[in-house]
């Protein structure tokens, strides 16, 4: 099986590298630098040419600007870049499973309800509506897969990752808010791997959620990552996520008994998830 992964120098694209490569399967990682092929994927023509150009037999997308308050400010660079080569891939493929790796950020107002694959969406922000629409474009094709998830782990470069933070903000005992009305089902980008390789082993295609069979605030979240890594929580004040600067999703949390159901296992738990956080960041020390 070979298999090309877009965005492979990102904390998803890492993991899925490692996982791909320890199935024995072929690898080619696609990024704007410091990978085996280099360009920039919101370039429509790099794009066409590098697909029309290989044969895979599996290509994951793996590329978005996740940063909120960027993509409101620049709303066209992020359909570019989160929505656009969905649309590029679909077209210059021929029989290729195309995988999609998109968000969890459309529900609000229900706390920690779950939603499976059929509940309404609600598009509050740029972010939403661009990966909403890759989305579409994905579909548009009979051998894709739309990956709904939300994930969480290590890159180790100059930007920190969620986990990251908490760890450096514990240790340097820097302000922490935390919000007990944000709920997610967060996942580490290493055990999601594992999941998103058995899905496509098995020919999963549509529309899937594959995340942590566990609605949890962020707030828990943190307090176990905390407590299970060994670290204090000193310099911290209780938020709400009503107060952020723009109009968010909250109500993250998915419902994953389709992705279980395919699997034929049940998929980690918030500890579960946790866990493995530590063993990979003592692992990196």
């Amino acid at each position: 099986m070979r298999v090309c992964v877009l965005g492979s120098t990102g904390m998803l694209g890492i993991a899925l590298s490692k996982e791909v490569i320890r199935r024995g399967a072929e690898y080619v990682g696609v990024a704007r630098r410091n990978a085996s092929v280099c360009f920039d994927v919101s370039d429509d023509a790099a794009l066409s040419d590098f697909l029309r150009r290989e044969r895979f037999d599996v290509i994951i997308n793996t590329v978005a600007i996740i940063d909120h308050a960027a993509c409101e400010a620049q709303p066209g660079l992020a359909y570019m870049v989160n929505s656009r080569p969905s649309s590029i891939i679909v077209n210059a493929i021929r029989r290729c499973y195309f995988v999609q790796i998109s968000t969890d950020g459309y529900f609000t107002g229900d706390g920690s309800q779950k939603h499976n694959e059929s509940s309404r969406v609600v598009l509050l922000n740029e972010y939403a509506r661009t990966k909403f629409a890759a989305e579409m474009f994905a579909l548009g094709s009979s051998e894709s897969l739309v990956v709904r998830t939300n994930i969480v782990g290590f890159r180790n470069n100059k930007k920190a990752t969620f986990v990251e933070w908490v760890v450096n903000s514990c240790k340097h005992e820097d302000h922490i808010t935390l919000f007990d009305d944000y709920f997610v089902s967060s996942i580490s980008v290493s055990l999601f791997s594992k999941a998103l390789l058995d899905l496509i082993e098995k020919k999963t295609y549509g529309m899937i959620n594959l995340a942590s069979s566990e609605v949890f605030s962020k707030a828990e979240f943190i307090r176990t990552l905390v407590e299970v890594f060994g670290l204090c929580l000193k310099n911290i004040t209780t938020g709400s996520v009503k107060k952020l600067p723009f109009h968010r999703a909250e109500s993250l949390g998915l419902d994953v008994s389709r992705a279980e159901k395919i699997l034929k296992y049940r998929l980690p738990t918030l500890n579960d998830v946790i866990l493995n956080l530590k063993d990979e960041y003592f692992a990196l020390q």
